[in-house]
């Protein structure tokens, strides 16, 4: 098993129970665009194929480089997820809170990240009752570029160094004392590019395991909590 001090994980279709409100709230952002069927069908399909990229990145695309339609749209996307997430459409995977305090047990840090901006993730973390269990968070929106980029990656080695900067017998922790976990293909290249120890790709969101596996995955299972075994 790898000696690591610090874990980065993904939030929906990982840790949290995403259940198709990507899309939904996708939907709802769009609608004032007018769409034909087949032009809704064709962008929820990137919008499906892209799962884990920053959000803002992924409209971008979808305006064809019309900052100004981007950004609208990711506005209304922001307010309908979190719209959805404020009424409970949201949920933590069975035992995750658990496997937080197991990981705390063992003096390992976590720390999340996400393809959301951090007026969602902020929403998240409350909504599911995560902020006296993890040790910082990261949203796309807060470093340059986000995945398959490993920024968010190193950004959360930064953090946590921080933190831990006048602590005794807490040396810095460097991009192979990492384990990262994910459910899509550009968790899995982000973690390859930041030279991560273990790069847990979990079949409980986006992607199936041979595309895991194809983006690097050194490990794939049904469960982040499948983490715990791979780690001492």
């Amino acid at each position: 098993m790898a000696k690591i001090k610090l874990v980065v994980l993904d939030v929906a279709g990982t840790t949290a129970h995403d259940d198709g409100l990507v899309v939904k709230a996708f939907t709802l952002a769009m609608e004032p665009l007018n769409l034909t069927n087949t032009e809704l069908k064709e962008m929820t399909a990137y919008v499906k194929a892209t799962m884990g990229q920053r959000k803002i990145d992924v409209f971008r695309h979808l305006c064809h480089g019309d900052e100004r339609l981007a950004q609208s749209a990711h506005d209304r996307f922001v307010t309908s997820y979190t719209d959805l997430v404020a009424i409970g459409e949201l949920e933590e995977f069975d035992g995750v809170s658990e496997f937080f305090a197991e990981l705390k047990q063992r003096g390992i840090g976590i720390g999340i990240t996400t393809g959301f901006p951090r007026e969602i993730l902020d929403v998240i973390i409350d909504s599911l009752g995560w902020g006296d269990l993890i040790d910082l968070s990261v949203a796309a929106s807060e470093v340059s570029s986000g995945r398959p980029s490993p920024d968010m990656i190193f950004r959360s080695i930064e953090i946590y160094n921080s933190i831990n900067k006048n602590a005794i017998n807490i040396s810095d922790v460097e991009s192979d004392d990492v384990a990262i976990a994910g459910d899509t293909q550009s968790d899995m290249v982000a973690g390859v590019k930041a030279g991560a120890s273990i790069i847990l790709g979990v079949t409980s969101g986006a992607h199936d395991e041979e595309q895991l596996w194809a983006a690097g995955a050194t490990h794939v299972a049904e469960s982040v909590k499948e983490l715990l075994t791979l780690i001492d």
